[in-house]
């Protein structure tokens, strides 16, 4: 901190230092949060509501007392000047002395110290308020590069055409996919995997339902994977910077004719979406399921429209973005009659709950989606007769629910645990599709 210490600006460091600290250590406290920079961008992009649920009586009384009392002190400290070559000795005195006790504390212990942070990677991400700050200058840095990036989208599947069928005796249908884009869902918390709860007891009476156990999220937050997820890139290769300069596959789909529609009942598409039409269902205009807020299922409503019109039926490709099973007030993302596991945790400070009253909540926003997904199907029965039928379900990520005192999401990649990477994919595939079932359940374990 001495470094960055001078007369005129020492105050405005040393108060930035205690707020920014105040802060970051609330959420770090309570949910386990790393502050890296997708954490900074998932902040940036989180609307107005799920901001105000993440606050609390607590987060008032941290900030007042660890930031802003502190901070009010440092400002009536007199600050005496020191002559330039005495502040330099002062400081260099103060590192070499800062570096000596960090080795006495350090080499008797060198062993078990090296193995720790090769095991713990993760624990100098909680460095506070240091590693904040460094993700903040990240993030600036990363804005400058993002200037001197091309202003034209980068095209690809420039060759990519339709395909027709073989012969003339093959009556072709249109197609019709509904490709709902889960939130927060862990495939361990899934009934039909194996799970020992029955969160998904209508999916589970679905016949041509497919299962894949051992996915993985491309990351860990809902704006670093819903990109990455329609992207041309590999989870190794893909950057979320460069994801809103890149064509995605619904860019794609729409040159080759393909009527796609993004229904959104979350904060929003994280750029996938921007060239394609949009319909926010967040909002009572557009979704006629609201209590305390507005349910999934309203993204059903007016379905017939977007299928059959006085138009020729064409290939339709529907995304449904869920709220799903998005943090930490599990208990506001289902209606009351699905809270079948209680009791609940009924706070979004999920530390001051048990963690089994924590899990009862997520596992009932686990069995809302199952009603959700058992509703997507059955809706598509009815278009059999028109289209060739299909839903896929694929969460963003999965969350952690208090395991080693660590819960939500938005960890390292690197370093974060398997429940935040473990997610459920689903696949509804009718017999009256031409998709191959058999390759289909040869590849779900």
């Amino acid at each position: 901190i001495q470094l960055f210490c001078y007369q005129p600006i020492a105050k405005v460091v040393l108060i930035a230092m205690v707020l920014i600290a105040a802060v970051c250590s609330y959420f770090t406290d309570a949910y386990g949060t790393i502050f890296d920079s997708n954490m900074l961008i998932n902040s940036l992009q989180t609307d107005q509501a799920e901001a105000m649920g993440l606050m609390s009586l607590s987060f008032f009384i941290r900030v007042l007392l660890l930031g802003i009392v502190p901070a009010i002190f440092i400002s009536q400290i007199r600050i005496k000047r020191t002559p330039l070559r005495r502040a330099l000795w002062q400081r260099a005195l103060t590192l070499i002395l800062s570096f000596a006790l960090i080795a006495v504390c350090l080499l008797p212990f060198g062993d078990q110290y090296a193995t720790f942070f090769r095991q713990y990677k993760m624990v100098r991400s909680y460095a506070n308020p240091i590693t904040p700050i460094y993700s903040v200058i990240k993030l600036g840095t990363d804005y400058v590069d993002e200037l001197r990036r091309p202003d034209s989208l980068i095209l690809h599947a420039t060759d990519a055409k339709r395909l027709t069928p073989l012969t003339s005796t093959i009556k072709s249908k249109p197609k019709l996919m509904v490709f709902v884009v889960g939130e927060t869902a862990r495939a361990d918390h899934i009934g039909i995997n194996g799970y020992s709860r029955d969160t998904t007891p209508l999916l589970a009476k679905q016949d041509n339902l497919y299962s894949f156990k051992n996915a993985t999220s491309c990351g860990t937050s809902t704006a670093y994977s819903v990109p990455c997820m329609f992207s041309y890139a590999n989870r190794k290769d893909y950057e979320v910077d460069q994801a809103d300069y890149n064509e995605n596959v619904l860019d794609t789909l729409k040159k080759q004719g393909v009527n796609v529609i993004w229904r959104d009942n979350n904060s929003s598409s994280k750029g996938v979406a921007d060239r394609v039409s949009f319909e926010d269902y967040k909002t009572k205009e557009n979704n006629p399921n609201c209590d305390s807020e507005c349910r999934d299922i309203g993204m059903l409503n007016g379905f017939d429209k977007l299928v059959k019109s006085d138009a020729p039926v064409k290939d339709t490709l529907i995304l449904l973005h869920q709220m799903g099973n998005h943090g930490p007030a599990y208990y506001k993302r289902y209606p009351k009659a699905f809270e079948l596991f209680k009791p609940v945790c009924l706070t979004n400070e999920l530390s001051k709950c048990d963690d089994q009253s924590v899990i009862n909540g997520y596992d009932n926003a686990i069995h809302y989606t199952d009603y959700f997904l058992n509703e997507v199907i059955e809706t598509l029965k009815e278009y059999e007769q028109d289209y060739e039928v299909v839903m896929i379900y694929s969460s963003d990520h999965g969350e952690s629910l208090g395991e080693n005192n660590i819960y939500l999401h938005g960890m390292p990649y690197s370093v974060a645990p398997a429940a935040q990477k473990h997610i459920p994919i689903i696949i509804w595939s009718p017999t009256s599709s031409n998709i191959n079932n058999n390759s289909l359940a040869k590849t779900t374990n």
